[in-house]
Order: structure tokens, then C-alpha cells, then sequence
């Protein structure tokens, strides 16, 4: 489990606290459109990229839990409770990003960013 939060903790945006998510989105976003086609286009990929990693690490704390752990009561609540804390965080980062992807590159576009990504105009 000491390893898998790491690999977490790695994971996570740089972006600090979950407050500032929508804010650096879009500031990063703008970054990319002002530089061109291109960085839209790399901008994308990175956050596809990112979801990606989360499921991984999903699949990684399911396989943990479907082991079980070994121990005293108490040990193996605290266990299961890191568990469910490091999927809450997981999940809450992953939900932020894959409604970023629907928001600005979804499947069936009306707007072009980029050659594989769209968005919506109003």
C-alpha cells in the first residue's frame, strides 16, 4: 500500500488544492490555444494521458483490496480506510478531468480546438 500511495502522490496534478483545479484548467488551456494548433492538440493529450494513469491506479487498488490484508481488526480497518482515502482522492482528480475532456473534446464536436479535439460554441 506504501508504494501505490506513492505512485498516487506522484500522480496527482501539480496543480494544489482541488478549489484551484478549474481555474489552472483553463489558464493552462489559454496557455495552449495562444501558442497554436499544436500545443492544443499536446494540451489534450496530456490530460487524456492523466486519465489514463488514474485508471491504472484504480486497477491497482482494486487488485490490492481483492487480496485482502492480513493482520489484527483494527490494523486491517485502518488498512481498508487508506484504501477508501487514496480512491476518494483518485476518483475526485479522475471526475475532474474526464468532464474537462466531455466539456472541451467531446465525441460529437459542433467547434474544432485541434484535429482530435473539439468544443462546444455558444
Amino acid at each position: 500500500l506504501k508504494k501505490v500511495r506513492q505512485l498516487i502522490t506522484d500522480w496527482h496534478s501539480k496543480w494544489g488544492a482541488e478549489s484551484t483545479w478549474p481555474k489552472k484548467f483553463h489558464e493552462e488551456l489559454k496557455h495552449a490555444q495562444d501558442r497554436g494548433h499544436l500545443a492544443s492538440e499536446a494540451f489534450f493529450s496530456e490530460c487524456e494521458a492523466h486519465v489514463e494513469g488514474r485508471r491504472w491506479l484504480l486497477c491497482l487498488l482494486r487488485s490490492i483490496t481483492c487480496k485482502g490484508f492480513r493482520g489484527m481488526g483494527y490494523k486491517v480497518a485502518d488498512l481498508y480506510e487508506q484504501v477508501f482515502d487514496l480512491l476518494t482522492s483518485l476518483l475526485t482528480e479522475l471526475h475532474f478531468f474526464e468532464v474537462k475532456l466531455d466539456e472541451f473534446a467531446p465525441i460529437s464536436p459542433l467547434s474544432q480546438i485541434s484535429e482530435a479535439h473539439y468544443y462546444f460554441t455558444v
